[in-house]
């Protein structure tokens, strides 16, 4: 699987970590306005992941600062609190990742998983009350779990001897698309909330990961290199039809997350923060410099 799946086994489950004795969060200003604030990950605090919150004018805010990584963020559908993954502290020779959950300044980090195995890539349903999420727990093969939104009753959706990843809820609660490599390559699938009923959605040589719903849930956005150059931003219907893409692969354009009104696509293309119409049309860089920057995650409208 490719490294952005990121949670494919305890070797693959983290971007390569940089040591730093210094600071090197200097960034060029975003361009700005953006529509509304964005959580997203960055490597300008000591050369290691953290979670940062970047408001409409463009000032960002270091929300984890934990001596471990701290990625993935997901909001929770009133906007108050981030659940996301973490080493928290953990030796970063001995990489083991779990579920977290802080408020949306980032106070009140909480663990909400505790196991030996990796844990992460959490997903919020849409009504709170459930925390999709990835883990290795089952034999090393990565799978979707569920559990509440309190890290209560823990529930395997899939199963196999491959690795399922990046759990995506439908915006009326009833379903989760997901990356797998059941089939060779990685493709996007969609199964319902309790892991019945799997169905492929895309189907081609290349891969085809991040699936992201539409707030409408009439489309998906994903990430693909099926152009032979590298990753781009895709569109689909919910049914994996007309797939288009939104943006060229060069460089790599990842990890999709729809802006709460649909009107907006963030995206993370060679270590900066983009944003673009659903459209296509606008595009605009929101970071610049020598930080890594990705992962972004716009809040929900509260």
């Amino acid at each position: 699987m490719t490294p952005r799946l990121h949670a494919l086994g305890p070797g693959a489950a983290v971007c390569v970590y940089l040591l730093a004795c210094a600071d090197i969060s200097s960034s060029s200003p975003p361009q700005v306005p953006i529509p509304c604030q964005l959580a997203f990950v960055s490597d300008r605090r000591l050369g290691q992941e953290d979670i940062y919150l970047m408001n409409a004018d463009g000032s960002v805010q270091l929300l984890t600062a934990s001596f471990g990584q701290d990625d993935w963020p997901a909001w929770s559908p009133d906007g108050r609190r981030i659940a996301f993954e973490s080493e928290h502290g953990n030796s970063p020779v001995s990489i083991n990742f779990d579920v977290f959950v802080m408020n949306a300044d980032g106070t009140g980090v909480t663990p909400l998983t505790a196991d030996t195995a990796f844990d992460g890539q959490p997903a919020w349903s849409p009504d709170g009350k459930k925390i999709a999420f990835v883990s290795t727990r089952d034999s090393g093969y990565a799978h979707i779990f569920t559990m509440t939104a309190t890290g209560d009753s823990v529930q395997q959706l899939t199963t196999g001897h491959w690795f399922d990843a990046q759990p995506a809820w439908s915006p009326d609660g009833t379903r989760l698309a997901f990356a797998s490599n059941r089939d060779v390559t990685d493709q996007i699938y969609v199964m319902n909330a309790d892991g019945a009923n799997p169905v492929r959605l895309t189907t081609n040589t290349a891969h085809d990961e991040g699936p992201a719903w539409s707030p409408d849930g009439r489309q998906i956005a994903f990430y693909s290199d099926r152009d032979g150059i590298d990753f781009a931003i895709y569109l689909m219907n919910a049914d994996g039809t007309g797939a288009v893409p939104l943006t060229s692969s060069s460089p790599p354009d990842e990890l999709p997350s729809w802006s709460p009104d649909g009107g907006f696509i963030a995206f993370d293309s060679d270590a900066d923060l983009y944003i673009i119409r659903a459209d296509g049309m606008g595009l605009l860089q929101v970071t610049s410099g020598r930080s890594i920057d990705i992962m972004p995650r716009w809040r929900p409208a509260h």
